[in-house]
């Protein structure tokens, strides 16, 4: 039935239509309305415009002839998804003019199962290679909402599934796509994904050809790797496409029975793309498990060393370098059956991505202030920095508990150092700002550790009120065998001497790397030239010179 031809149609019905058409017309150009057999039933808009023909002179056409014949598949495909699910889209697609190149169209369907079932479209003009691209979220985003979903799925309040999906060779096929095809191919794939998600707003691209949604348990992944497979391979110009491997676990089941679960399951999300061996097996199904289950056993594990305090602490000095003076010492981890020399960054790094090193830092801080307290009673003065994950001064039960501690010390606040490290981002600068600042205001002076080996140095240091910036070693050492090096670590020195902030060089190990430390202003030195870790530093003595 087309727009002009509605004898058939009662008052009502067509008053409902007219209204629902003026409301719609304000998201698309134009709908079209198909029957069960996908042939156009109604059409009304910008059809003219969009087709070169009358919407009177397309009715009973099949919608699918209308479009470039390498896309229709895709097209199919999500019509089938419409059918089972309600809703198909966005899709880009093309649609066949009389003259001319083919009109890029966005299409969206819903089905609806009116007039004997019907899909109902609504169709958008644009180059779909530079507008209303569909973008997922980042792997950070799709984390926090995963852990959400966990605790819905886990109270019955709303069922859901994960599941991951590898696009095997979805890179390579980029790689061999024309800029504006392969900018369609990922807004589509976005789309066939973000569709399926939980309200539209949990799927997440993870990385390079990996991807994530939080879908309710009824949807159907089979047709989803249907669309994507379809689709890649109506756009390959060898042919060949992708393989689509996806793995689902029940959020609210028993494979995710407590909150040690969940985090096991957060980390798996962001360790999905570094370990893509695991999942380009036949059975990504039984690998993803087989990954879960090795991150339950070291976060068991992880909490086992830190509620027991089977780790020990090591102490470096930190020197002023004219004098050589030691001014304090950095704690520093060291595990169990491990050398004073051999670096903990495996055991901080798991617990910065599983979301426990929290955990590890408060035992880490209460270590270390109970030290302190000895020292005290001994009578001795003292001087001890602690590293602290930028992961924990995002975590509120972190900084409660923290500050919690602090109330208890009584030693003098200096004698207590905070070294911020970058090996985890730090997003909310200006909450994390605002509490380092309450430690500096308590007496507590606050350092940037390992400045200059991430990218979001130079942000911090702008954003962070701190008291001492750590260069990192690899820059110091640079210096030695380089003119660059030199300009590089002059160039931070500078800075830091100009915002009135100390410096500290890191890896010190030559006599020419502490003089020109000290040429270019840094104060403060720490390596193997001065001392290595030591677990016993009770002979320590300030200098008159400090107690001055």
């Amino acid at each position: 039935m087309s727009s002009s031809d509605k004898s058939g149609e009662s008052g009502e019905v067509r008053r409902d239509r007219d209204r629902f058409v003026a409301f719609a017309f304000s998201a698309a150009d134009a709908f079209v309305e198909l029957d069960s057999e996908q042939k156009i039933r109604y059409v009304t808009g910008a059809v003219n415009a969009l087709t070169g023909k009358e919407g009177s002179g397309l009715n009973g056409k099949k919608f699918l002839d209308l479009i470039v014949p390498e896309e229709r598949a895709m097209v199919s495909a999500g019509f089938d998804i419409a059918v089972k699910q309600g809703r198909c889209g966005p899709m880009h697609l093309r649609l066949l003019q009389d003259e001319g190149e083919p009109l890029f169209l966005e299409l969206r369907g819903t089905y609806l199962p009116i007039n004997g079932g019907g899909l109902f479209l609504s169709l958008n003009r644009g180059n779909a290679a530079i507008a209303n691209n569909v973008e997922l979220i980042d792997k950070e985003k799709f984390a926090e909402i995963a852990h959400e979903a966990i605790g819905s799925a886990s109270s019955g309040e709303r069922p859901a599934v994960l599941t991951m999906l590898d696009l095997e060779g979805l890179t390579a096929l980029i790689s061999r796509m024309d800029e504006d095809g392969a900018a369609r191919l990922m807004s589509d794939i976005n789309g066939y994904i973000q569709a399926q998600a939980i309200d539209g707003g949990t799927a997440a691209h993870i990385g390079n050809d990996m991807f994530g949604v939080v879908h309710d348990p009824g949807t159907d992944i089979v047709n989803l790797e249907e669309m994507i497979t379809v689709r890649a391979k109506a756009t390959d110009p060898d042919g060949t496409g992708v393989t689509v491997n996806t793995a689902s676990v029940d959020l609210g089941g028993e494979e995710l029975s407590d909150f040690d679960d969940a985090k096991a399951l957060l980390y798996t999300i962001n360790k999905f793309s570094e370990k893509r061996s695991k999942f380009t097996v036949k059975d990504l199904q039984q690998g993803y498990q087989t990954m879960l289950e090795e991150v339950r056993g070291k976060i068991v594990s992880f909490k086992k060393t830190v509620s027991a305090g089977e780790f020990e602490v090591y102490f470096q000095p930190i020197v002023e370098l004219t004098s050589r003076d030691v001014d304090h010492y950095e704690a520093l981890l060291r595990l169990p059956g491990a050398g004073a020399e051999d670096s903990p960054y495996p055991f901080i790094s798991f617990a910065e991505d599983a979301g426990v090193i929290a955990d590890f830092d408060l035992a880490m801080c209460a270590r270390v202030m109970r030290f302190l307290e000895s020292v005290n009673k001994q009578g001795r003065e003292l001087s001890v920095a602690i590293n602290v994950s930028g992961r924990s001064l995002e975590t509120p039960a972190f900084l409660e508990k923290l500050i919690q501690l602090l109330g208890h010390f009584s030693p003098p606040r200096s004698w207590l150092q905070f070294e911020v490290t970058e090996s985890s981002t730090i997003h909310d600068l200006e909450t994390t700002g605002k509490f380092l600042n309450s430690l500096r205001k308590l007496g507590h002076a606050v350092c940037l550790d390992d400045f200059g080996s991430g990218s979001a140095a130079f942000q911090y240091l702008r954003a962070l009120d701190v008291d001492c910036v750590k260069i990192d070693g690899v820059y110091v050492q640079e210096a030695q065998d380089s003119a660059r090096g030199k300009a590089f670590l002059r160039t931070i020195a500078t800075l830091c001497k100009d915002l009135e902030i100390d410096t500290v060089g890191e890896m010190v190990e030559l006599e020419a790397s502490a003089d020109f430390l000290i040429d270019i202003g840094v104060r403060y030195g720490q390596g193997y030239l001065f001392g290595r870790p030591v677990k016993d530093i009770s002979g320590w003595r300030p200098s008159e010179r400090k107690q001055a």
